[in-house]
């Protein structure tokens, strides 16, 4: 159909042609000439982008849609602080890694401190909204990249293995190392490692199992490994050790992880030590007298009595806590209420309230063990943040690399959770604030690029989150307004004025 003469009269740009497309306010487009092209006799012109449309009798040039364009509000401040404590962590993926992969798996685990809980369908959309797209542009976290990139990386395992052997390496002489594991829900019908552990049948749930070896004086993951739900604590201890070459340190661990598991372990490592706590009904506690105590720790903050003996080519070691033993003895009755008394049964409790005996192949001071076994509280600390903070309750993943793939960002992101925390502590924020709130204050500043020109600017928020970005050294120390003295301020006198009479002006001087 031909376009009218008022249409194609209209003023618009030179070099350009309107063009009618469909129905709607939209039918006339205005299409830029870019030259022609020569076929047989005749030259055929060339039609290039669509620049603009004749709507209601004017021209309006295209514009950007608000859809393609970038997002000009970001998150700042909580990107900014993580990157800020774990830059390391990424000088340690490019050891290992390619530049890319290694940023992002960096960027991954980023997010996942940042935003908790999120699934990888969204991690692209909070890519854009936060400072992480500012810190690492051009990086593919779309579903099907992401889904794609996770079991790639867990098809790497060597690569996985090579990453936590560099930070076992780098643990400092004489740090204490705390090894233990934890559940996460897994129900998935795909891969292997899901399975019924002995806490799982009751929840009629199955599990995964995630092992980590936590260095208690830096405070912080040092290393983990994932095993099947139902693989027996005693089974992966072994594997553990040698697979991450955990060669150094002292080595906590509970019940569930027997040293008998890892004799070879420890016999080729001269530089592993043990430490690990026995039953309360283990014979050799009565065989060597281990309640009979014989010293008091002298430390200030702790009421506790010990006793240390050598057995064979190791030491025993037991401890006496009196606030313990109060609390067992008053958690024994509250349980016992209504039910028949057993005067041997309390007896023999009565005995074990409060009480708690080591093994070890460490001859050293019986306070230095109970401040290590005093401080391995932090390793559960590590796990509830794993669980409950950041959110990685469960995999979302099927197949194994893929458990793999996600399990080693999420250690990533353990790491820097840890780091987090530390900086938290340093600062003395924890003594007025919770981890959400601090987190929630940090995700309410925020920089915007005002005028579309790359150049953002930081969004004034309210006065308590400036005090804790300020703390955390996210924004520079503003000088404060000198402080406006109470009262009217003073006249200005002129000394050679001279001085008005005392009492009340006449009305009438005259």
């Amino acid at each position: 159909m031909a376009i009218p003469e008022a249409v194609r009269k209209v003023e618009r740009p030179r070099n350009t042609i309107v063009v009618r497309r469909g129905n709607g306010p939209l039918m006339y487009a205005v299409v830029e000439r870019i030259g022609c092209r020569r076929i047989g006799d005749s030259n055929v012109p060339l039609n290039g982008y669509t620049v603009g449309h004749i709507i209601q009798g004017a021209f309006v040039p295209s514009s950007d849609a608000v859809s393609q364009r970038k997002t000009e509000l970001k998150d700042y401040a909580d990107a900014v602080l993580i990157d800020l404590v774990s830059r390391e962590l990424l000088e340690d993926l490019y050891a290992v890694y390619s530049a890319p992969d290694a940023m992002r798996i960096y960027a991954i685990a980023l997010l996942r401190v940042c935003y908790p809980g999120v699934p990888c369908c969204r991690l692209d959309h909070y890519y854009e909204t936060s400072w992480v797209s500012i810190l690492f542009p051009g990086i593919p976290l779309g579903r099907n990249s992401v889904s794609t990139f996770l079991q790639n990386l867990g098809k790497s395992y060597s690569l996985i293995v090579s990453f936590m052997r560099r930070r076992v390496d780098a643990i400092a002489p004489g740090h204490h190392i705390a090894i233990d594991g934890t559940l996460k829900e897994d129900n998935s019908s795909v891969n292997s490692l899901s399975g019924f552990s002995r806490k799982a049948r009751v929840k009629g749930t199955m599990d995964i199992t995630v092992v980590f070896a936590y260095d208690i004086d830096l405070r912080e993951p040092v290393c983990s490994k994932v095993f099947g739900g139902n693989v027996l604590d005693c089974v992966s201890y072994q594997r553990f050790l040698t697979e991450n070459g955990l060669t150094k340190g002292v080595v906590m661990a509970d019940k569930g992880f027997p040293k008998k598991e890892a004799q070879q372990a420890f016999a080729s490592s001269p530089g592993l030590h043990w430490l690990s706590p026995i039953k309360r009904n283990d014979k050799r506690i009565a065989a060597h007298g281990m309640y009979a105590f014989d010293g008091m720790l002298d430390d200030r903050n702790e009421d506790v009595l010990f006793k240390k003996e050598q057995v064979a080519d190791y030491w025993l070691y037991s401890f006496y806590d009196r606030k313990r033993a109060a609390k067992e003895e008053a958690d024994y009755f509250k349980h016992h209420k209504g039910k028949p008394f057993d005067a041997q049964d309390m007896q023999q409790k009565d005995e074990r309230f409060g009480t708690i005996v080591f093994e070890s192949d460490l001859d050293t001071d019986p306070l230095v063990i109970y401040k290590m076994y005093d401080e391995r509280w932090l390793i559960e600390e590590c796990f509830r943040y794993y669980k409950h903070v950041t959110d990685f309750d469960d995999t979302r993943v099927h197949s194994d690399v893929s458990v793999y793939g996600s399990e080693f960002i999420n250690f990533i992101s353990s790491v820097m959770t840890a780091r987090l925390i530390r900086k938290f502590d340093e600062t003395g924020l924890f003594s007025d604030m919770t981890y959400n709130d601090i987190m929630s204050r940090l995700a309410s500043a925020k920089k915007v690029n005002t005028n579309g020109d790359g150049q953002w600017e930081y969004v004034r928020t309210t006065r308590a989150t400036e005090e804790t970005l300020l703390r955390l050294g996210l924004l520079p120390k503003m000088e404060e307004p000198a402080k406006k003295k109470r009262g009217r301020p003073k006249k200005v006198v002129d000394p050679n004025a001279p001085k008005r009479k005392r009492g009340r002006p006449r009305k009438n001087p005259s």
